[in-house]
């Protein structure tokens, strides 16, 4: 049987090495180490929560976390995974050197580093979208600096492991499409009235007092 490489290992050394290598090539390696997490955040590819995290043995020492949503690794191409983890990485660097604003408002400075790295800030996630505001995200812009960098990085970089849990959209979907087929029709023969419910059920048209037919 083959070796099989810890899965936890192989993840986060290729995220870990993933945040280094846009560190250098996009942030001047200006970011302090944070803690890389995954999280299942709803409605949200990642987040970034400053200060988030406390050395035990020390006491003092605080540092950011970065999380990327797992529901979304196998539904997104590696290059959209990327681009949010560096969207993050601008919200640590804003909180490092910058002045973010309070309750999470994506403001003009944060707009700026974006452009900067080379993901256009857009509530629509398309050119022409809001540049500011609550809910945000971007869209890569083709030729600038991070599509350049992904394109070099190295392949080694990439995450190994995908998570196959469907997104929330999707699992909605997927539990109606089950309850659907949970159900099936019944039409009395005289009037055609229909009314559905469980396979293999008795049902009686009130109108009629004749046993409704399954559909096939």
């Amino acid at each position: 049987m083959a070796k099989v490489t810890a899965p936890t290992a192989a993840q986060f050394s290729a995220y870990q090495a993933m945040y280094d290598y846009f560190n250098r090539v996009l942030f001047g390696g200006e970011l302090r180490p944070v803690i890389l997490n995954f999280s299942r955040a709803a409605h949200s590819y990642g987040f970034f929560a400053p200060e988030r995290w406390e050395a035990s043995a020390k006491g003092t020492e605080r540092t950011h976390e970065i999380s990327l949503n797992p529901a979304h690794l196998a539904t997104r191409p590696a290059r959209e995974v990327a681009s949010t983890l560096v969207h993050e990485m601008a919200h640590a660097w804003q909180h490092e050197y910058g002045t973010p604003s309070a309750r999470g408002y994506h403001n003009k400075e944060w707009a700026q580093k974006m452009d900067e790295i080379g993901l256009g800030p857009s509530a629509t996630g398309a050119p022409g979208g809001a540049r500011v505001g609550f809910k945000m995200t971007h869209y890569i812009i083709e030729g600038g600096p991070f599509a350049r960098a992904f394109a070099a990085m190295p392949e080694k970089h990439l995450l190994p492991w995908s998570s196959w849990e469907p997104d929330p959209a999707a699992r909605r979907k997927i539990r109606k499409l089950a309850l659907a087929k949970n159900k099936v029709k019944y039409t009395c023969p005289v009037c055609e009235a229909n009314a559905w419910g469980k396979p293999e059920l008795h049902l009686v048209c009130g109108d009629d007092d004749e046993r409704m037919v399954e559909a096939s």
